[in-house]
């Protein structure tokens, strides 16, 4: 018993806040694009500074652009245009 709860301070102990995968903020440029039909909401571009944290960070590259979403009428993209600051 006092092994398992040794073993569980440890393991507790060692998550501290310094082991946690910091967040960045980016500045990204979201844009829009029209596919095979006419879609009014799908058009146009927008920069936006945002906040990613651990797993959104693995896309966080200059330049890197990745797909948030895509159909036959729209798709959506996103691209890492530049680091701003560690959050």
């Amino acid at each position: 018993m006092i092994s398992l709860s040794a073993t569980l301070f440890l393991a507790v102990s060692s998550c501290s806040k310094e082991n946690l995968p910091g967040c960045e903020r980016w500045e990204v440029t979201d844009e829009h694009f029209t596919g095979g039909c006419i879609d009014l909401s799908c058009s146009g571009s927008r920069t936006l500074q945002l906040d990613f944290c651990g797993e959104g960070l693995k896309d966080a590259k200059i330049d890197n652009t990745v797909i948030l979403s895509e159909d036959q009428c729209c798709k959506r993209t996103r691209t890492f245009k530049r680091f701003i600051k560690k959050v």
